[in-house]
């Protein structure tokens, strides 16, 4: 299989880049450096024995910078071409606390229990999202973060989403999926798509973060550090607004 990157810039070991034509590495990922700093606060010191899944792991860029902190890190996804390049990656980084795992993410419970999760871009590809969120509690001993898109009380046309709906007694909106059959095959820009549902339902954000409290989090909270240094110019007309996309976080305090 033809290994191509799509998105993750990753720097190798030999100093090479899986995607040298971008102007910015994994390394400066504002989400990822978001979530460094929530991982590095809920554990700080010594990291090795903490595992770390990373759902929906694309081409492994974020799973990479997670082991290079220190933790023991699986990076699983479903497409074999993302897998592929995961495994590409993994050949050219001296990582032995990095594993890739070809598998579906509602799987997760069989590689459990896991420290922390981290579930970029894939909630909101998903038809039964509390669903999902109730078995990520259950493989999470301690952190969640999930980097989202989520609906708001008016739907944001430039997704072609429904109106305002329900869906597990959520509110939310619809998004249609790609209706052909090559993302089940892993290729071409399906690698951004839902695996085997033929719409998601986006979860609007207050009651994202209700489900995350009534699935076992203890702390709940919206990270926005991760927006870059202007924080207000994004909510207000930036990326967060006009994408409707934040980091949700959910914490098990044990109190």
């Amino acid at each position: 299989m033809t290994v191509s990157f799509t998105a993750h810039n990753i720097r190798l070991d030999d100093g090479t880049f899986t995607r040298p034509e971008s102007d910015l590495s994994m390394a400066d990922n504002p989400w990822l450096k978001a979530a460094q700093r929530v991982l590095g606060t809920v554990f700080p010191g010594e990291r090795g024995h903490y595992r770390v899944a990373d759902l929906g792991c694309l081409e492994g860029g974020y799973a990479v910078e997670f082991a290079r902190m220190g933790f023991r890190v699986l990076g699983l996804d479903v497409r074999e071409s993302n897998i592929a390049a995961c495994r590409h990656v993994q050949a050219r980084t001296r990582l032995p606390n990095l594993e890739f795992v070809r598998d579906d993410a509602w799987n997760v419970g069989a590689y459990g229990p896991f420290d922390a999760v981290f579930c970029c871009g894939l909630l909101y590809h998903l038809d039964r999202p509390r669903q999902f969120l109730e078995l990520l509690s259950r493989v999470t001993t301690k952190l969640l973060i999930v980097q989202t898109h989520f609906a708001t009380e008016t739907p944001n046309a430039k997704f072609s989403l429904s109106g305002p709906a329900e869906n597990e007694s959520l509110q939310g909106c619809w998004y249609p999926e790609p209706a052909d059959e090559a993302r089940f095959k892993g290729q071409g820009a399906e690698r951004w798509s839902s695996w085997d549902n033929p719409r998601s339902f986006w979860v609007r954000r207050e009651y994202l973060l209700q489900a995350l409290r009534d699935v076992g989090f203890d702390m709940v909270l919206e990270q926005f550090d991760g927006l870059g240094p202007d924080i207000a110019g994004s909510m207000l007309g930036g990326y967060y607004r006009t994408d409707d996309r934040g980091t949700f976080i959910g914490v098990k305090c044990g109190v």
